[in-house]
Protein backbone atom coordinates (compact mmCIF):
# COMPACT_ATOMS: atom_id res chain seq x y z
CA UNK A 1 0.00 0.00 0.00
CA UNK A 2 1.55 3.32 -1.07
CA UNK A 3 1.30 6.61 0.86
CA UNK A 4 -1.77 7.79 -1.07
CA UNK A 5 -3.64 4.53 -0.35
CA UNK A 6 -2.70 4.73 3.34
CA UNK A 7 -4.01 8.29 3.49
CA UNK A 8 -7.25 7.25 1.82
CA UNK A 9 -7.73 4.35 4.22
CA UNK A 10 -7.56 6.80 7.13
CA UNK A 11 -10.05 9.21 5.57
CA UNK A 12 -13.53 9.01 7.13
CA UNK A 13 -16.19 7.57 4.84
CA UNK A 14 -18.09 10.29 2.96
CA UNK A 15 -21.57 11.41 3.90
CA UNK A 16 -22.67 11.25 0.25
CA UNK A 17 -21.67 9.63 -3.01
CA UNK A 18 -22.57 11.09 -6.39
CA UNK A 19 -22.67 8.58 -9.25
CA UNK A 20 -22.44 9.15 -12.95
CA UNK A 21 -25.13 7.04 -14.66
CA UNK A 22 -24.01 5.55 -18.00
CA UNK A 23 -21.00 3.29 -17.61
CA UNK A 24 -20.94 3.72 -13.83
CA UNK A 25 -24.32 2.50 -12.54
CA UNK A 26 -25.92 1.21 -15.73
CA UNK A 27 -24.81 -0.43 -18.97
CA UNK A 28 -25.92 2.16 -21.47
CA UNK A 29 -27.98 1.27 -24.54
CA UNK A 30 -27.54 4.72 -26.10
CA UNK A 31 -26.07 4.68 -29.60
CA UNK A 32 -23.49 7.43 -29.11
CA UNK A 33 -22.26 7.16 -32.72
CA UNK A 34 -25.79 7.92 -33.87
CA UNK A 35 -25.86 10.70 -31.28
CA UNK A 36 -22.80 12.27 -32.85
CA UNK A 37 -23.72 11.73 -36.52
CA UNK A 38 -27.23 13.15 -36.13
CA UNK A 39 -25.89 16.10 -34.20
CA UNK A 40 -23.34 16.90 -36.92
CA UNK A 41 -26.01 16.47 -39.60
CA UNK A 42 -28.26 18.95 -37.80
CA UNK A 43 -25.47 21.48 -37.38
CA UNK A 44 -24.54 21.20 -41.06
CA UNK A 45 -28.13 22.00 -42.02
CA UNK A 46 -27.86 25.18 -39.98
CA UNK A 47 -24.68 26.22 -41.81
CA UNK A 48 -22.21 25.42 -39.04
CA UNK A 49 -18.63 24.31 -39.64
CA UNK A 50 -18.23 20.79 -38.30
CA UNK A 51 -15.13 19.56 -40.13
CA UNK A 52 -12.92 20.73 -37.26
CA UNK A 53 -14.56 18.36 -34.76
CA UNK A 54 -12.08 15.72 -33.63
CA UNK A 55 -13.12 12.07 -33.53
CA UNK A 56 -13.21 11.86 -29.74
CA UNK A 57 -14.76 15.29 -29.19
CA UNK A 58 -17.69 15.22 -26.78
CA UNK A 59 -21.19 16.32 -27.68
CA UNK A 60 -20.83 18.85 -24.84
CA UNK A 61 -18.04 20.73 -26.60
CA UNK A 62 -19.64 20.28 -30.04
CA UNK A 63 -22.87 21.91 -28.90
CA UNK A 64 -20.96 24.70 -27.16
CA UNK A 65 -18.95 25.40 -30.33
CA UNK A 66 -22.12 25.38 -32.42
CA UNK A 67 -23.83 27.86 -30.11
CA UNK A 68 -20.74 30.10 -30.13
CA UNK A 69 -20.54 30.01 -33.93
CA UNK A 70 -24.20 30.96 -34.30
CA UNK A 71 -23.66 33.99 -32.06
CA UNK A 72 -20.52 34.96 -33.96
CA UNK A 73 -22.57 34.92 -37.15
CA UNK A 74 -25.07 37.29 -35.57
CA UNK A 75 -27.97 34.85 -35.50
CA UNK A 76 -30.90 36.17 -33.47
CA UNK A 77 -30.79 34.89 -29.89
CA UNK A 78 -34.34 33.55 -30.07
CA UNK A 79 -33.44 31.51 -33.13
CA UNK A 80 -30.32 30.18 -31.39
CA UNK A 81 -32.42 29.06 -28.43
CA UNK A 82 -34.82 27.41 -30.87
CA UNK A 83 -31.87 25.53 -32.36
CA UNK A 84 -30.78 24.44 -28.90
CA UNK A 85 -34.28 23.21 -28.11
CA UNK A 86 -34.31 21.18 -31.33
CA UNK A 87 -30.93 19.67 -30.46
CA UNK A 88 -32.25 18.78 -27.02
CA UNK A 89 -35.24 16.98 -28.52
CA UNK A 90 -33.02 15.19 -31.05
CA UNK A 91 -30.74 13.87 -28.32
CA UNK A 92 -33.64 12.95 -26.03
CA UNK A 93 -35.23 10.80 -28.72
CA UNK A 94 -32.02 8.91 -29.46
CA UNK A 95 -31.41 8.29 -25.75
CA UNK A 96 -34.84 6.73 -25.30
CA UNK A 97 -34.81 4.46 -28.37
CA UNK A 98 -33.59 1.33 -26.53
CA UNK A 99 -34.22 2.33 -22.93
CA UNK A 100 -36.12 -0.91 -22.19
CA UNK A 101 -32.92 -2.91 -22.75
CA UNK A 102 -31.04 -1.09 -19.97
CA UNK A 103 -29.24 -3.20 -17.35
CA UNK A 104 -27.39 -2.24 -14.21
CA UNK A 105 -23.64 -2.58 -13.83
CA UNK A 106 -22.98 -5.89 -12.01
CA UNK A 107 -23.63 -5.58 -8.26
CA UNK A 108 -24.71 -1.93 -8.52
CA UNK A 109 -27.80 -2.54 -6.39
CA UNK A 110 -25.74 -4.28 -3.71
CA UNK A 111 -23.24 -1.43 -3.62
CA UNK A 112 -26.00 1.17 -3.24
CA UNK A 113 -27.60 -0.91 -0.51
CA UNK A 114 -24.32 -1.05 1.42
CA UNK A 115 -23.97 2.73 1.13
CA UNK A 116 -27.48 3.22 2.48
CA UNK A 117 -26.79 0.81 5.34
CA UNK A 118 -23.91 3.10 6.27
CA UNK A 119 -26.19 6.17 6.20
CA UNK A 120 -24.47 7.54 3.10
CA UNK A 121 -26.67 9.65 0.86
CA UNK A 122 -26.76 8.70 -2.84
CA UNK A 123 -27.07 11.05 -5.80
CA UNK A 124 -26.95 10.59 -9.56
CA UNK A 125 -25.54 13.26 -11.86
CA UNK A 126 -26.01 12.61 -15.57
CA UNK A 127 -26.02 14.44 -18.87
CA UNK A 128 -28.85 12.17 -19.97
CA UNK A 129 -32.29 13.75 -20.20
CA UNK A 130 -34.60 13.59 -17.19
CA UNK A 131 -36.89 10.93 -18.69
CA UNK A 132 -33.92 8.77 -19.64
CA UNK A 133 -32.48 8.96 -16.12
CA UNK A 134 -35.84 8.26 -14.48
CA UNK A 135 -36.70 5.29 -16.68
CA UNK A 136 -33.19 3.80 -16.61
CA UNK A 137 -33.19 3.80 -12.82
CA UNK A 138 -36.70 2.34 -12.69
CA UNK A 139 -35.97 -0.41 -15.23
CA UNK A 140 -32.82 -1.48 -13.37
CA UNK A 141 -34.54 -1.27 -9.97
CA UNK A 142 -32.05 1.28 -8.66
CA UNK A 143 -34.55 4.12 -8.29
CA UNK A 144 -35.53 3.22 -4.72
CA UNK A 145 -31.87 3.30 -3.65
CA UNK A 146 -31.16 6.80 -4.98
CA UNK A 147 -31.96 9.94 -2.97
CA UNK A 148 -31.65 12.63 -5.66
CA UNK A 149 -31.01 12.95 -9.40
CA UNK A 150 -29.90 15.83 -11.58
CA UNK A 151 -30.08 15.28 -15.32
CA UNK A 152 -29.95 17.32 -18.53
CA UNK A 153 -33.08 19.46 -18.28
CA UNK A 154 -33.18 23.00 -19.68
CA UNK A 155 -36.43 23.72 -17.84
CA UNK A 156 -34.73 23.15 -14.48
CA UNK A 157 -32.36 26.08 -15.01
CA UNK A 158 -29.46 23.91 -13.83
CA UNK A 159 -26.56 23.77 -16.25
CA UNK A 160 -25.56 20.12 -16.86
CA UNK A 161 -22.14 18.74 -15.98
CA UNK A 162 -19.31 19.49 -16.45
CA UNK A 163 -20.65 22.78 -15.05
CA UNK A 164 -19.74 22.48 -11.34
CA UNK A 165 -22.99 24.15 -10.30
CA UNK A 166 -24.84 20.95 -11.14
CA UNK A 167 -22.77 18.99 -8.61
CA UNK A 168 -23.02 21.72 -5.99
CA UNK A 169 -26.80 21.87 -6.41
CA UNK A 170 -26.93 18.10 -5.97
CA UNK A 171 -24.94 18.27 -2.73
CA UNK A 172 -27.49 20.78 -1.44
CA UNK A 173 -30.30 18.39 -2.37
CA UNK A 174 -28.48 15.65 -0.45
CA UNK A 175 -27.92 17.90 2.55
CA UNK A 176 -24.13 17.62 2.56
CA UNK A 177 -21.06 19.76 1.90
CA UNK A 178 -18.80 19.19 -1.14
CA UNK A 179 -15.93 18.22 1.19
CA UNK A 180 -18.16 15.45 2.62
CA UNK A 181 -18.88 14.02 -0.82
CA UNK A 182 -17.21 11.66 -3.28
CA UNK A 183 -18.08 11.53 -6.98
CA UNK A 184 -17.49 8.48 -9.15
CA UNK A 185 -17.58 8.40 -12.95
CA UNK A 186 -15.93 6.96 -16.04
CA UNK A 187 -15.26 10.07 -18.10
CA UNK A 188 -13.11 13.20 -18.02
CA UNK A 189 -16.34 15.25 -17.93
CA UNK A 190 -17.08 13.71 -14.53
CA UNK A 191 -13.56 14.44 -13.33
CA UNK A 192 -13.74 18.08 -14.43
CA UNK A 193 -17.10 18.57 -12.74
CA UNK A 194 -15.85 17.14 -9.45
CA UNK A 195 -12.56 19.04 -9.57
CA UNK A 196 -14.24 22.39 -10.21
CA UNK A 197 -16.80 21.85 -7.47
CA UNK A 198 -14.26 20.84 -4.82
CA UNK A 199 -15.49 17.25 -4.60
CA UNK A 200 -13.17 14.26 -4.31
CA UNK A 201 -13.31 12.17 -7.47
CA UNK A 202 -12.74 8.47 -8.08
CA UNK A 203 -12.63 7.25 -11.66
CA UNK A 204 -14.04 3.86 -12.62
CA UNK A 205 -12.78 2.09 -15.74
CA UNK A 206 -14.00 -0.97 -17.59
CA UNK A 207 -11.70 -0.66 -20.61
CA UNK A 208 -8.42 0.93 -21.62
CA UNK A 209 -10.12 3.77 -23.48
CA UNK A 210 -11.80 5.10 -20.33
CA UNK A 211 -8.59 4.60 -18.35
CA UNK A 212 -6.60 6.60 -20.90
CA UNK A 213 -9.24 9.36 -20.86
CA UNK A 214 -9.15 9.67 -17.08
CA UNK A 215 -5.37 9.46 -16.76
CA UNK A 216 -4.87 12.10 -19.45
CA UNK A 217 -7.07 14.58 -17.58
CA UNK A 218 -5.15 14.06 -14.33
CA UNK A 219 -7.34 11.64 -12.39
CA UNK A 220 -5.28 10.19 -9.53
CA UNK A 221 -7.74 7.70 -8.02
CA UNK A 222 -8.99 4.96 -10.33
CA UNK A 223 -10.84 1.72 -9.56
CA UNK A 224 -11.84 -1.22 -11.75
CA UNK A 225 -15.27 -1.95 -10.26
CA UNK A 226 -17.78 -0.74 -7.67
CA UNK A 227 -16.57 -3.17 -5.01
CA UNK A 228 -13.09 -1.70 -5.35
CA UNK A 229 -14.70 1.75 -5.03
CA UNK A 230 -16.18 0.78 -1.64
CA UNK A 231 -12.73 -0.20 -0.41
CA UNK A 232 -11.32 3.06 -1.76
CA UNK A 233 -13.73 5.11 0.38
CA UNK A 234 -13.16 3.01 3.50
CA UNK A 235 -16.16 0.63 3.50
Amino acid sequence: MDSRERANSLTPAPRAVIFDLDGTLIISTVDFRKFRSHLIEYMNRKGAKTDSFEEGETTVSMIAEFEKEMRTKGIDERKIQHYMDEIETLLDNIELERIEETNQIPDADEILFILRENNIRIGVLTRGCSEYARRALEITGLDELVDAVISRDKKSGIAPKPDPRSALFLTEMLGVEPRETVMIGDHSIDFACARDSGIRFVGIVFDERSRDDLEECGCQEIVSDLTDFLRKIGL
